[in-house]
């Protein structure tokens, strides 16, 4: 222990003697490894900045005739967002190619019925042409509702058609009935006035059944056709309804087209820094014990030739 003891203090003493040599040969290692790795950085080809445009599109809906027992109207997506995201850039390879570099990733958000477009590309056109593909998106689903609103009008004036004719083949049945009845009371009063006279009133019941019949066939036919009429009314209505909710359902930009520019990575020059500091240490020591051993050894052959 005191043999240790000894050997720890003798290297103390040392290195607080040769603290001014430790000091300057760690100072310089360290100022060379600065001085390296600064150049270093310099030398090295400065890597490209990316720059990137992100946009957020929110899909809209279309009417869709879809037919069954009758003719139903489906709102549906103008494209499922989900079949979208995975050919969007397939679909405008054509404009993301008009520059080199360009590269375009399509990723739906959440479960919504949203889009995020998110263009990188060595300059800052990426912006410009990200707005022509979501401009030329737009486009291409407007004219797809257009297009599918231009079939639904013509169904609805279908349905006004037929609501027309249901209303004049109501008139007419109600003026066939009102005559019906009118003939009903026309031959009551003339059989009453013949038997009031003594005469024979015939077989009246048989002709006042027919007339009864025919008016309970008629009205019959006026309730289908008011029923009918009521239907086609209503789904009028709901179609209407329908069409004016489209205007919400258009495709669309959500906010604004965000751009920024990405920087490369610089690598940190610690790992030099440290290397030198370590290097300056070890080295500094080096020359202070051998410095030490050197004044010893002559020291002892002083001594020696003294003695």
């Amino acid at each position: 222990m005191e043999e240790n003891a000894v050997d720890l203090f003798d290297y103390l003493r040392v290195i607080w003697k040769r603290k001014i040599l430790i000091i300057v040969v760690s100072s310089v290692c360290i100022g060379v490894g600065v001085g390296v790795g600064v150049m270093n950085s310099r030398l090295k080809p400065k890597l490209p900045v990316t720059y990137r445009a992100a946009a957020v599109v929110k899909i809209g809906k279309k009417v869709k005739l879809a037919p069954t027992s009758g003719i139903q109207t489906t709102v549906t997506y103008i494209e499922s967002p989900a079949y979208l995201m995975k050919t969007f850039a397939l679909d405008y390879d054509t404009k993301i190619n008009e520059v080199p570099g360009y590269h375009l990733d399509v990723e739906q958000v959440g479960a919504l019925a949203m889009l995020k477009l998110i263009l990188k590309g060595p300059d800052r056109g990426v912006e410009r042409v990200l707005k022509g593909l979501v401009d030329m998106l737009i486009d291409e689903h407007h004219r797809k509702a257009k297009n599918s609103v231009v079939a639904y009008k013509d169904f609805m004036n279908r349905l006004e058609a037929d609501a027309e004719m249901l209303k004049k083949e109501i008139l007419v049945i109600e003026a066939g009935i009102r005559e019906m009845k009118g003939k009903e009371g026309e031959y009551l009063m003339h059989i009453d006035s013949i038997t009031k006279k003594g005469g024979a009133s015939g077989d009246r019941s048989a002709f006042l059944n027919m007339l009864y019949l025919k008016t309970i066939d008629k009205e019959r036919e006026l309730s289908g056709n008011r029923a009918s009429l009521r239907e086609i009314q209503r789904q009028l209505i709901m179609q209407q309804i329908t069409l004016g909710n489209l205007e919400e359902y258009k495709t669309e930009l959500v906010g604004k087209i965000r751009s920024s520019a990405i920087e490369p990575k610089k690598k940190k020059q610690r790992s030099t820094i440290a290397l030198a500091v370590v290097a300056g240490l070890i080295m500094s020591l080096f020359i202070a014990f051998f410095m030490e051993y050197i004044e010893e050894s002559k020291s002892k052959r002083k001594g020696k030739l003294q003695g």
